[in-house]
């Protein structure tokens, strides 16, 4: 009887045992709740919300219920799950970072504050950045095309490409663009040529400072219609053809050259810069780029669309 007795005391103990090791979960869960904005307090319209319910499905292994739904006009959201102990949450919004959040459930009803952090770059900048193992006619690239061979009648002819800010797009039109290069092609020298209205000013690189996040206000004056590059360059600052607008020009570190065969089996070299750049349209603030110290470019959009063609690199220096 004694040995009975122990044998169900120890039969007791092993399911208290297995069920300490599980999680308290709630069942008909009904979340709802608001998404604002972080700084101010106002809500987020039509955010994204994408919430797994992580729940127990035996003794060892846990599964996810998922559900996805966008915030109204008020950024009021409502969710619903069959049972979960826990909420993993991705929120995200045009304007802001996307956010990523945990949640213990300890009851099935569930009143909700999402917080998102606007983007650190001021709303009205243009931010363009470039995928660098990529190529596509859209990505900022100023350049000297020079066919060095071929039947045709362009053989040994030599055009360039400049950058239109004011529309964000590669011209062969240098009327409409407000930077351009040139390449001596004695010492390789690489000059970097404005509009007639506009200019170039250029930021060296200090240690102790980042041009993106540092310095955040344009120079007004002192602007140059040429500058020889040293390749000691953090980034310029550009005042457009129009003499208004400005942009923040961040070149790559190195010279981009490309060689490749036309269809008509002319070769083609071209030698010049790509590049990131943000910008400000906004007129009453045409000299300033607000960006949060935490901000990096790496967090920007790039641009994706790969072309065919065989470059290589080279050091500026």
């Amino acid at each position: 009887m004694r040995q009975v007795t122990l044998i169900w005391g120890g039969v007791v103990f092993m399911m208290l045992l297995l069920m300490s090791g599980c999680v308290r979960e709630a069942y008909n869960i009904s979340w709802k709740g608001v998404v604002v904005d972080e700084t101010t307090g106002k809500p987020v319209k039509h955010a994204r919300i994408l919430a797994s319910s992580s729940y127990q499905a035996n003794i060892d292994e846990t599964e996810a219920l998922k559900n996805y739904t966008l915030s109204d006009e008020y950024g009021r959201f409502r969710m619903s799950f069959r049972r979960g102990f826990g909420i993993t949450v991705r929120t995200s919004a045009s304007g802001f970072l996307s956010g990523l959040d945990y949640k213990v459930v300890k009851k099935p009803d569930i009143s909700d504050t999402i917080f998102l952090s606007p983007y650190p770059f001021n709303a009205s900048l243009v931010v363009r950045k470039m995928d660098e193992g990529a190529f596509s006619a859209s990505i900022p690239f100023i350049r000297d095309k020079h066919i060095v061979a071929g039947s045709g009648s362009d053989a040994g002819s030599l055009m360039k490409w400049g950058f239109d800010f004011l529309e964000g797009t590669n011209t062969m039109n240098l009327d409409s663009a407000d930077i351009w290069i040139e390449v001596n092609p004695k010492n390789g020298k690489m000059v970097l040529n404005a509009s007639p209205k506009g200019g170039v000013f250029p930021v060296l690189q200090t240690e102790n400072s980042d041009f993106i996040t540092s310095v955040t206000k344009a120079p007004e004056s002192g602007y140059l219609k040429s500058y020889v590059l040293t390749g000691k360059e953090a980034g310029f600052f550009v005042l457009c053809r129009n003499g208004v607008n400005v942009a923040k020009m961040i070149p790559e570190d190195k010279i981009c050259i490309l060689s490749y065969e036309q269809p008509d089996g002319s070769k083609v070299k071209e030698t010049g810069i790509r590049f990131d750049y943000l910008f400000q349209p906004d007129l009453q603030n045409r000299f300033y780029f607000p960006v949060s110290a935490s901000a990096e470019m790496s967090g920007l959009p790039e641009d994706r669309s790969p072309v065919d063609l065989e470059f290589q690199e080279s050091g500026l220096d």
